[in-house]
């Protein structure tokens, strides 16, 4: 055996015992397979401040490790090329094995702990539900489940998030929940999400805040006045992104004839080169383009209470919502209505 294939022949040994040591402490491990997905990347996130990063998943041979740190359960999120999000909780001590198929990423399974049991219960109950249906057993899990976090996430998912959810649904449901978990930090972080959505409601002023430019420049959002801002969050990486660029770039063209309305299209996105790329074409349109690479963990998303996108915000030339939606479709009519 050569040197160089001895040295190699090792180092596949270590990763292999790395690979079957299992986690410890507050440590936790995801091993992931697909059934035909051979090569790729994904992204894994935790938008709990506590646990709040975002790391890259790469897969090789159909497979992925990712190891973590938490002294709670907690959800984190796996991101798709595609834009898809999939849930899977993990906690101290957890070994988690979690397989899918790239044609059917809704049917995923992950085993390993009681929660994500309750979660593939959960997405074969629905998988075949529609969106009113399911928010009903949404709301029944909770109700059967209130100790468990995954009633903490579905009730993020299906009822903070939706804006045709009441106030006084959101604010009942919080209430049960904070009394079951009166110091989950996951918690009071849905709690302090759903008092930020005070900040994006129509009548309120939307606070200014310092955004980066293309060459990294960073200015303050509310440094340039029109009579109108359309102020857009959008990623690449979410479902139909380029389609939103394009709407947005027809807004440009259809509503900014006089000047008189300003867009900023504000990117969660992680590549900045991709991202780049993609808005290099307005350079020389009406559009601003800002991104920080930081995504749900920038500061300026934050202060602006925003938690899904795409999301967009109409405010006048005193900042104060006009109106607001994560419905693209209603985009152009918005703005129909409020510029005349």
């Amino acid at each position: 055996m050569t040197k160089y294939t001895f040295h190699s022949f090792l180092a596949g040994i270590a990763l292999l015992l790395l690979s079957a040591c299992g986690p410890e402490g507050t440590s936790f491990r995801i091993k992931g397979s697909f059934r035909d997905m051979q090569a790729g990347e994904l992204y894994i996130y935790n938008l709990s401040d506590d646990y709040a990063r975002l790391d890259t998943l790469t897969i090789q041979e159909g497979k992925f490790l990712y190891r973590g740190e938490a002294d709670e359960v907690t959800s984190y999120m796996l991101v798709f090329p595609n834009g898809m999000e999939q849930v899977i909780f993990a906690g101290p001590g957890y070994d988690l094995t979690y397989e899918a198929t790239a044609n059917d990423l809704k049917n995923y399974v992950v085993n390993g702990s009681e929660e994500n049991q309750l979660m593939n219960q959960f997405r074969q109950e629905t998988y075949t539900q529609n969106p009113t249906e399911m928010k009903v057993t949404a709301r029944r899990y909770i109700k059967d489940n209130l100790l468990s976090p995954v009633a903490i996430h579905l009730f993020e998912h299906y009822f903070v998030e939706d804006e045709n959810v009441s106030d006084d649904e959101v604010a009942d449901l919080l209430k049960v929940l904070k009394a079951k978990h009166p110091h989950n930090r996951y918690v009071l972080d849905i709690d302090s999400k759903v008092k930020s959505t005070l900040k994006r409601r129509v009548g309120e002023t939307l606070p200014d805040v310092s955004l980066v430019g293309q060459k990294k420049t960073t200015i303050p959002l509310w440094s340039k006045q029109k009579k109108f801002n359309l102020i857009a969050f959008w990623s690449i990486w979410m479902p139909n992104g380029y389609d939103f660029l394009w709407k947005l770039r027809r807004c440009a063209d259809k509503y900014d004839t006089d000047g008189q309305l300003r867009i900023v299209a504000v990117s969660l996105d992680m590549d900045m080169r991709r991202w780049e790329d993609a808005v290099r074409p307005d350079s020389v349109k009406t559009i601003e383009h800002y991104c920080d690479g930081e995504a749900f963990e920038s500061a300026a998303i934050k202060k602006m209470g925003i938690h899904n996108i795409p999301y967009f915000i109409l405010t006048n030339q005193e900042h104060k919502i006009l109106d607001c939606s994560d419905d693209v479709s209603q985009m152009e009519e918005m703005l129909k209505k409020h510029i005349k």
